[in-house]
């Protein structure tokens, strides 16, 4: 595909190349200067749900999503950062073929299917791109994680993917709870019961508290005291307030996939749980800007 020349003016543009410029700077001073240290890949992935009923892994495993310093997150619109990924439209990628063939089978529900440009740079430690899709609950999602790609002699995905089961639990009016009715304090007690309840072994349920918080508003009527002027609340005005509030959620049944898989060029792989799973492809690309020289 021939690339077009263009010289760069938006403020996206102007931040990948300090970006990339960065990056290869970088390389050259690690030792490699390879005129190839960065290179664009277009990178496809469908991640889905399997249908089918498994046994559970009988370890216990915690959710652990701790942020990373650097990220790549996926977005519709053009890019305003050189954190955000272009989505590509699906409608014509290598994947669309799986991707509609999937959707028909009942053996699987499919979470996401995506496609992207993304630079890599070679011999250095990759940028996760962060997922999460499936249903919401709360802050978190059915299925979240990282997928990182890395290029050293070979191709390299890690996918740090976790997926649950979500239980709606008890609700706190936050509130009440910390400055009104003390009587709403059994709503904690109830809380800890529901956790309580489970089963303590190896395998019990993963609790998670997840805030909905909705700001607190204030309605007042006042009334203008005949002869004075003063203006003061009256004794029957009447005050509405939206109630803060935190639902919480229970999650259960979590998997994790910390898998990494060497990968060639233009082929699809395959990374698969048996509860969730993923296909993915990555080849070469052209960039999605050429630089002119008097940048």
């Amino acid at each position: 595909m021939k690339a077009i020349q263009q010289h760069i003016t938006t403020p996206f543009a102007l931040m990948l190349a300090l970006f990339l410029s960065a990056t290869t700077v970088s390389a050259i001073e690690s030792g490699n200067n390879d005129s190839e240290a960065v290179s664009w890949y277009q990178i496809e992935v469908i991640l889905f749900k399997n249908m089918q009923t498994f046994e559970q892994d009988k370890e216990h495993i915690t959710i652990d999503t701790t942020p990373s310093d650097q990220k790549f997150v996926l977005v519709k619109g053009e890019p305003m950062v050189n954190s955000q990924l272009q989505r590509l439209n699906t409608s014509n990628l290598k994947l669309t073929k799986s991707f509609k063939a999937m959707t028909r089978s009942k053996n699987y529900n499919v979470l996401e299917f995506a496609g992207w440009k993304q630079p890599l740079m070679k011999a250095q430690s990759g940028i996760p791109l962060l997922i999460t899709t499936g249903n919401k609950y709360g802050h978190h999602h059915e299925l979240e994680g990282k997928l990182t790609f890395r290029k050293n002699r070979y191709l390299h995905l890690h996918a740090d993917l976790y997926m649950a089961d979500y239980t709606q639990g008890s609700s706190i009016n936050l509130q009440s709870w910390l400055l009104e009715d003390d009587s709403v304090a059994t709503h904690i007690s109830d809380l800890t019961n529901t956790a309580n309840n489970q089963d303590s072994s190896p395998e019990a349920l993963e609790s998670i508290v997840l805030s909905n918080i909705t700001p607190a508003t204030d309605k007042t009527e006042q009334t203008l005291q005949q002869g004075n002027g003063l203006s003061n609340v009256a004794d029957s005005s009447k005050i509405e307030r939206a109630q803060d509030s935190i639902t919480t959620y229970i999650a259960s049944n979590i998997a994790h996939m910390n898998e990494t898989r060497r990968m060639r060029s233009g082929e699809i792989h395959y990374l698969d749980h048996p509860k969730f799973g993923l296909l993915v492809t990555i080849e070469p690309t052209d960039p999605p800007y050429v630089y002119s020289e008097d940048l």
